[in-house]
């Protein structure tokens, strides 16, 4: 794999000033260690294969320090609306002034890296031991190297959480950067939801570099449920990976309308037999936005399946990448994957690039996978006049219903209706509004 040549490490700087504010002697080797493998990977550059569609030369050559400053107020017109308990970080900071999370007391434990326990330490190591993570992550080694806090979520075997939870990453500053890390176990036979809204206070301007870690025991079933919606000219770079075992049900879903520069990377290891697993999401980009959703799902063991839908809408400028990899292992006879990304572009200057892939070593699977790019229909434009339609009224309604179907894919009922709202409001604002 290449890396792109360069004569200092960005962020190398920031790292450095990160040691001296390090919760103890752990959390300075953790710090180390990724310090040494974000050296030895790089950057990510153009040569770089699951890059190559999103350039991070801005953010490599901009200006940053790191967030000192961790109080803030929600922004409630950004976040997902919803009614329930939340957990807030600001600048990757736990901030528990503006968290509210009595009512899941006995369901799940909350610790932050302040308090963190030897058992838990453990999960930092696993993305040190994982293969994938050896070329394609670099940034996920940085997030650990400069990361100030980070929360650990454990749900408790057989618990069955009635209210979701609301965790909420605000930045808050200019010219800072900060890394947003979660990390959630949960036990067998249990069953969470919960979704994080990523947004931005009024006209800051960062860099979010965040990670999310899951780990589903057997029998489990989680709700997985994402908000992009950083502040307009910011950047925003996540993974979430999780690893899923036997007959535990995962349902992720992404809404990305913020931020100028983001990528939304998803990496699902099926270890156990009969996982349901379905990576979903929509995406809605207008002036000079670029919007990355990759994923990748790995079919370890026999009789599971995955399903990933995407959709995406995008308007002036607007540059979409769809990277998507299903790998499926001799031992995972049975599977059952299918993959699709589908775009609608507004404007002749807009850009989707689509890169779905299978890599398949069982012979008795059933995988699909495909892309389609488009325009809005003049003949469903006209079909819809014919019957007393305005014009911008017909545009209005194919455009929403083309990015519901999407949405329709989430399984919680109140957060599919939620994220239908973030929707029709960012069509509204940008669209509509023109």
């Amino acid at each position: 794999m290449a890396l792109q040549p360069v004569a200092k490490l960005p962020f190398e700087g920031l790292i450095a000033d990160a040691r001296s504010h390090k919760l103890g002697k752990w959390h300075s080797k953790l710090s180390e260690r990724a310090l040494e493998q974000y050296a030895e990977i790089g950057w990510p550059g153009p040569k770089t294969e699951s890059w190559k569609y999103t350039s991070l030369n801005k953010i490599a050559s901009g200006t940053f320090s790191l967030a000192r400053e961790y109080s803030a107020i929600v922004p409630e017109d950004m976040i997902m609306p919803l009614t329930c308990p939340r957990l807030v970080l600001v600048n990757g900071v736990l901030n528990k002034e503006l968290s509210n999370l009595e009512q899941l007391i006995g369901n799940l434990s909350i610790t932050s890296l302040v308090d963190i326990e030897d058992h838990q330490k453990t999960f930092f190591d696993d993305l040190f031991k994982s293969e994938e993570s050896k070329g394609d992550l670099p940034l996920t080694y940085l997030n650990t190297a400069i990361l100030s806090d980070a929360v650990m979520l454990e749900i408790t075997e057989g618990s069955k959480c009635e209210l979701p939870l609301h965790i909420i990453s605000i930045g808050s500053g200019n010219g800072i950067t900060f890394a947003p890390r979660l990390i959630v176990n949960v036990g067998i036979g249990a069953k969470v939801d919960f979704i994080e809204s990523h947004v931005g206070c009024s006209d800051s301007v960062y860099f979010s570099n965040s990670v999310t870690q899951l780990y589903l025991g057997d029998n489990s079933e989680v709700g997985h449920y994402k908000l992009q919606n950083d502040s307009r000219d910011s950047s925003h770079i996540s993974l979430t990976r999780a690893v899923i075992d036997d007959g535990a049900s995962y349902d992720n879903f992404t809404m990305s309308v913020g931020a100028k520069l983001s990528r939304n990377e998803v990496r699902a290891h099926l270890k156990g037999s009969g996982v349901e697993c379905c990576i979903n999401g929509a995406y809605l980009g207008a002036a000079d936005q670029h919007i990355d959703n990759t994923t990748f799902i790995e079919h370890q063991a026999e009789g599971s399946s995955s399903r990933e839908v995407f959709k995406g809408v995008l308007d002036d400028t607007a540059r979409g990448v769809f990277q998507g990899k299903i790998l499926v292992h001799p031992e995972a006879q049975k599977t059952d994957g299918y993959q699709m990304n589908r775009a609608m572009l507004l404007s002749d200057k807009a850009e989707i690039d689509s890169k779905p892939e299978l890599e398949i070593y069982a012979d008795d699977v059933r995988c699909s996978h495909g892309a389609t790019v488009g325009e809005l229909e003049d003949e469903l434009i006209f079909y819809l006049c014919a019957r007393g339609i305005d014009r911008e009224s017909a545009r209005r309604m194919l455009i929403g219903a083309y990015i519901s179907d999407a949405i329709d894919e989430v399984k919680n009922i109140d957060i599919r209706s939620s994220i239908q709202s973030v929707a029709e409001n960012w069509l509204k604002q940008n669209l509509y509004e023109k």
